[in-house]
């Protein structure tokens, strides 16, 4: 099934399906001046390329990493006019699944895309279970910095959580510019010493008491998460290449494990 070209397009130079003869100009006949076949038969006309062939692309490496292909690439619709679904350590496609992923719908551990859903999501719309950023970014059980944030510590235009912070924040303890909770410091206000001494505690995470929204250290906490998440997962993969080597190394001597395990 071939698909839609887009609003707009313009077709190239008409040709012959069969012998690929340029058809230009061909109008005194109703046939293939060059194998005689019919032209409504054979016509047909030369697409753009980033609308063609290499616009899909597919390809999964032989090496593998707990189970999966170390690199995975899946972009562009196949035959049937399907996007590509790209599964593997390091997934890119049009939708792509992986302990790295990047695509317009994204899964992973740590997720790249339009849509992104992991333990560390980034894109239009992150859904994160430790470290989101995003238009709209929500982090479960950690950190979310967003234009809308949802998350434990939450930073953004819009924030809601535990710890909010923002133009306008909702939580158990809130700053901005409007901040609505059981422990408020709207931006400019003064507050009673209990709510500073609770500001004073949490310094650390959010940043200094009175010293105005503090964004800065949302986004810092935010991406220490996602760097040390992403640093467990290269680990993970170094270990499972090094057990690889090993198994490899045991076989090239010529001595099947299990036998040197019975020899003992």
């Amino acid at each position: 099934m071939s698909r839609p070209l887009p609003t707009g397009t313009v077709l190239g130079a008409p040709f012959c399906a069969v012998c690929g003869h340029d058809l230009t100009g061909a109008t005194a006949s109703a046939a293939c001046p060059e194998c005689g076949r019919p032209l409504v038969e054979v016509l047909e006309r030369r697409v753009p390329q980033r609308f063609g062939p290499q616009a899909t692309r597919r390809y999964r490496s032989k090496t593998r990493v707990l189970g999966m292909p170390l690199v995975a690439i899946a972009t562009g619709p196949d035959e049937a006019g399907k996007f590509g679904h790209a599964r593997g350590f390091f997934a890119f496609g049009d939708v792509a699944t992986g302990v790295f992923a990047f695509g317009g719908v994204a899964r992973g551990v740590v997720a790249f895309g339009g849509l992104s859903l992991g333990l560390c999501g980034f894109g239009g719309c992150s859904l994160a279970l430790l470290s989101s950023f995003g238009g709209l970014s929500v982090a479960l059980l950690g950190s979310a910095v967003g234009g809308c944030a949802v998350g434990m510590l939450a930073n953004g235009g819009l924030a809601i959580g535990g710890l909010a912070q923002g133009g306008a924040a909702y939580g158990w303890l809130a700053r901005g510019q409007k901040a609505v909770g059981p422990n408020a410091w709207p931006l400019g206000a003064s507050v009673d010493e209990a709510t500073r001494a609770l500001f004073d505690r949490f310094a650390w995470l959010i940043g200094p008491a009175g010293g105005g929204i503090q964004i800065q250290y949302g986004v810092a906490w935010t991406a220490a998460i996602a760097i040390a998440v992403a640093l467990l997962a290269l680990a993970v993969l170094a270990l499972s290449r090094r057990g690889e080597d090993a198994v490899e190394a045991e076989l090239r001597r010529g001595t099947p494990r299990d036998e040197r395990w019975e020899a003992r």
